[in-house]
């Protein structure tokens, strides 16, 4: 059978997104702003009356007189009574994912097969023979507590065309016979070694499969283009930007995503910051990082340093690595280690010798207790250093974790959105006391331990509005506001989840003394709003507009 792949378009997408030429200071001006709220998020927290930049740097915060005085010639822009502060720094994103989703069918929201198979008539109507088609963003937590889909509707609605359909997390793939076809997945094929083909009664594939079963079909789709990367991280890291982002962490590089953003960034095409963290899980990448070293740019628009390692699954597929058995229906639970321990151990080692970071996916308490007690065997084989290393999600921890990760200098790189999205399960798989160690965030600042707030997107809502109201108010985007969120004494303060979302997610990428703040000799990257988010109800916090993106003292297109 011939097979196709709908492709995204090249043609509207590229050096269009890219500020001019924002990795240098020629021509640049000095630029004076006032007469509106001006959030340092510094140390100090103070609020100067403006702030002055100089070409790609902050130049000086202060009066307005003595900005004045010192650079008289300066443009002057008056903010009119907008709120000017740090960019947005959001460490742990997919950038590629979200720009590939422009050739996707979107499931977000479906709540049964005939959903999706509506939504994917919708997004291919006519589709030539052959064609794969794409789809993104079915919940598996929601469908592994009401039951899997099967693939009998996906058959008869595109007997012709294989299918695959990403789910909103990444941990479940689904698929119909044509693509069960082409991988020759059937009853009489075995259990991959990690993973798991979920069947029907008679042993025929439902045709979802869990965690890395998905690579035994996801290896038979066309792949794109380094041109069709270069494209949809560029959309991607657009779309970013105008919502208020101005640097990311890109969290597991493939060898084409390194090569696509290293392209990107040598034709100065990169709108946005971006700080790489290698797929970890990848052995070949690894070998060749460890022997180059970590990647450090002095404009800091493309820094490689971190190794993203993929250990367990998900909480809401029932994948992630649990001290005791899941509390509903454990017997459906299929706990997953991605990677061996001594696989991760020798990352860990080989990471503290050569000067990279380690950052783990570990979502199951005893998937992060591991993660610790590996860190503290690999770092134990160097001498004391700042390395700073991570644990993506730490979603549901043990009681001794905190103190654990305080005391070994770990940072909890966590999401305000999975905690809401995840509320509606979430207790159901833990049960009422483990839950009191899930998404909690204060627990971790009380304990000394360092906090970053991101998005992981695309998966859920992901724009820097909703990631600060969803830490603020624990509740979902269209609850009343009279309704009190999930677990609120978990939920941060306004200014704590500003600063998770800029100057500790500067110092999770090493970058705090040049990015997250508005200080004197820091890159002039920062957005202006139309509303102080430290001075209106949380509840609107998600209300919030971003009116201009600056990086590297330019305004981005808008």
């Amino acid at each position: 059978m011939k097979v196709k792949l709908a492709l995204i378009s090249i043609a509207s997408l590229m050096l269009a997104c890219s500020p001019q030429n924002p990795y240098n200071n020629e021509g640049s001006e000095s630029i004076l702003f006032y007469g509106g709220d001006i959030l340092t998020l510094s140390d100090e927290d103070h609020r100067p009356e403006a702030i002055l930049i100089d070409g790609n740097i902050i130049l000086k915060t202060g009066s307005l007189l003595a900005l004045t005085k010192e650079s008289p010639d300066a443009r002057r822009v008056n903010l009119a009574g907008k709120t000017l502060m740090p960019g947005i720094i959001d460490s742990h994103v997919h950038v590629r994912e979200l720009g590939m989703d422009a050739i996707k069918a979107n499931l977000v929201g479906v709540k049964n097969v005939e959903q999706i198979v509506e939504r994917l008539k919708a997004r291919y109507p006519n589709p030539p023979r052959g064609e794969w088609l794409i789809g993104q963003g079915w919940d598996e937590g929601m469908f592994a507590s009401i039951g899997y889909p099967d693939r009998a509707a996906l058959d008869k609605a595109f007997p012709d065309n294989p299918i695959k359909l990403e789910s909103l997390h990444g941990f479940a793939g689904f698929y119909n016979g044509a693509a069960l076809k082409i991988a020759d997945i059937d009853e009489d094929t075995p259990e991959p070694e990690v993973g798991n083909i979920l069947r029907r009664e008679n042993g025929a594939p439902t045709g979802v499969m869990l965690t890395l079963a998905q690579d035994l079909i996801n290896r038979h789709v066309p792949a794109p283009s380094i041109a069709q990367l270069e494209n949809a991280i560029a959309a991607g890291l657009k779309e970013m930007a105008k919502a208020g982002v101005t640097s990311i962490h890109e969290a597991g590089m493939t060898p084409e995503d390194v090569s696509a953003f290293k392209s990107l960034a040598a034709k100065n095409a990169l709108p946005i910051r971006v700080y790489g963290m290698l797929d970890g899980n990848d052995k070949s990448l690894m070998q060749d990082w460890f022997a180059q070293g970590p990647l450090d740019d002095p404009q800091d628009f493309l820094d490689i340093r971190g190794v993203k390692v993929f250990y367990d699954g998900s909480l809401g597929s029932r994948t992630a690595l649990m001290a005791q058995p899941y509390s509903d229906e454990p017997d459906k639970a299929r706990p997953t280690e991605r990677i061996t321990p001594e696989a991760v151990l020798s990352l860990g080692e080989r990471s503290a010798k050569y000067g990279f970071q380690m950052a783990v996916h570990a979502i199951g308490d005893e998937g992060n207790n591991r993660t610790l007690s590996l860190y503290e065997k690999a770092l134990a084989t160097q001498a004391v250093h700042d390395h700073r290393w991570r644990i993506e999600h730490a979603q549901v921890v043990l009681p001794d974790f905190y103190q654990r990760q305080a005391k070994l200098g770990v940072l909890a790189s966590m999401q305000s959105s999975h905690a809401v999205g995840d509320s509606k399960w979430a207790e159901d798989r833990v049960g009422p006391e483990r839950i009191k160690h899930a998404y909690a965030w204060q627990t971790i600042l009380k304990n000394g331990g360092r906090l970053l707030m991101n998005s992981d997107l695309p998966g859920e809502p992901w724009e820097p509005m909703k990631t600060l109201y969803f830490a603020v108010n624990r509740k979902a985007l269209d609850a009343p506001e009279a309704r009190e969120g999930w677990y609120i004494d978990q939920a941060l303060s306004v200014t704590e989840a500003l600063k998770a979302m800029t100057i500790e997610n500067a110092y999770g990428a090493f970058q705090e003394h040049k990015l997250g703040s508005l200080e004197s000799g820091k890159w002039a990257d920062f957005i202006i709003l139309d509303r102080n988010p430290q001075e209106i109800a949380g509840h609107n916090l998600k209300d919030i507009k971003v009116l201009e993106t600056w990086v590297a003292g330019q305004k981005l297109p808008g």
